[in-house]
């Protein structure tokens, strides 16, 4: 049996520049992803794997700065086993290439940088697999990089007992938000009909299948190990896979990220709800949890003006707050509009007028507001 660790996207030297994030925490999500990646071989070896599989995206960019592809040499370079490591399409393979042959000359002779469309074969180094990778060579393509692979198969004409295992980077059919087919487009019907046990691949940031563990599937993303951003949706993962004598495949997932992205949606309409909502922010983690909050609905006049001092506290709860609360109004009741203008005057007559006609609450905040103003 072989026993292997899949994983993909790792996208080191990503940069949090785009988001509000203070410059401690962009750094300390950054460094995180180098931090991660020792993790996984860590994880690979309490696993007793045999076989680091990278697919694709370890780095961000094929220009990351040489300290960075030098310290994640280092990392990979450490485990007891053998790492093989294919260029995706951000860290992808060229003639002129500034990435690679710094990161091949750091890892070692023992592993492998799978750089061209052969065949690597793990036979001499104890392990009865032969992986076929699927190399890319930009950072976008219509055609994929595993159309070679059927042919190579057949030439090799390798005994029974030796596994194969395709290795690739992009979308898959039905799977990827790959809607204008730009990213190395695969289909699955190709991939299971290629004469391959399993196909590792890497791309797709989401665990595919989507459980925490499986028998028998031949196509396998295991998302990215550390989550990026609000559109990633879970808690990083990687494949522990196990590829039987017979060729048969199973895997379990692994939980591997520390940080998680959080998008909390909610339409308030009282106490009750806000209530709610300090409740769920009371099961996150300060020291982990970035939590985009998007607030809609009305709340009576005190718990509208007073939202400053109720999303604070929500702010300390999570590493990192960002709120969208355009949507929340305040409910501008007859009441309200009876306290603060005579009745017959222009702005009670406006406001009053509005607050009749329920459909347009958006409205009579506006004219709310600029009344406001203009009585100030």
């Amino acid at each position: 049996m072989i026993r292997l660790l899949h994983t993909a996207d790792l996208h080191l030297g990503l940069k949090f520049t785009r988001g509000g994030y203070a410059p401690a925490l962009s750094e300390g999500l950054a460094a995180r992803r180098l931090e991660c990646l020792r993790k996984l071989v860590a994880l690979a070896e309490e696993q007793s794997c045999g076989l680091i599989v990278v697919a694709g995206d370890l780095f961000d960019t094929p220009r990351v700065p040489k300290g960075l592809v030098r310290e994640a040499a280092a990392a990979l370079g450490r485990f007891e086993g053998i790492v093989a490591v294919l260029p995706g399409n951000h860290d992808y393979a060229q003639e002129d290439d500034p990435l690679w042959p710094v990161f091949a000359d750091a890892l070692g002779e023992r592993h492998h940088v799978l750089r061209r469309e052969t065949p690597c074969d793990l036979r001499g180094q104890g392990i009865p697999l032969v992986l076929f990778p699927g190399v890319c060579g930009s950072r976008h393509s219509k055609t994929n990089s595993v159309g070679w692979v059927g042919e190579a198969l057949a030439a090799l004409d390798l005994p029974p007992e030796i596994r194969r295992a395709g290795v690739a980077h992009g979308s898959l059919e039905g799977l990827s938000p790959d809607f204008g087919g730009d990213y190395f487009p695969m289909m699955r019907r190709e991939l299971e009909e290629s004469g391959m046990d399993v196909w590792l691949l890497g791309h797709t940031h989401v665990r595919f299948p989507d459980r925490e563990r499986f028998e028998g599937e031949r196509v396998l993303f295991p998302a990215t190990p550390e989550p990026d951003g609000f559109d990633c949706r879970h808690g990083g993962h990687a494949w522990i896979v196990e590829i039987g004598e017979d060729g048969s495949v199973a895997g379990e997932s692994a939980r591997t990220g520390r940080f998680r992205f959080r998008t909390v949606a909610k339409t308030l309409a009282g106490e009750a709800g806000i209530e709610a909502l300090r409740g769920e922010f009371g099961g996150f983690d300060a020291e982990r949890d970035l939590v985009k909050l998007i607030l809609s609905g009305r709340l009576p006049g005190e718990l509208f003006e007073s939202r400053g001092e109720w999303l604070g506290e929500l702010e300390k709860a999570a590493l990192y707050l960002e709120t969208d609360h355009g949507g929340l109004l305040r409910e501008i009741t007859a009441a309200d509009i009876g306290r603060e203008y005579s009745a017959g005057s222009f702005p009670h007559r406006l406001l009053s007028g509005l607050a009749d006609d329920e459909g347009d609450a958006e409205a009579l905040q506006l004219a709310w507001e600029l009344v406001k103003e203009a009585r100030s």
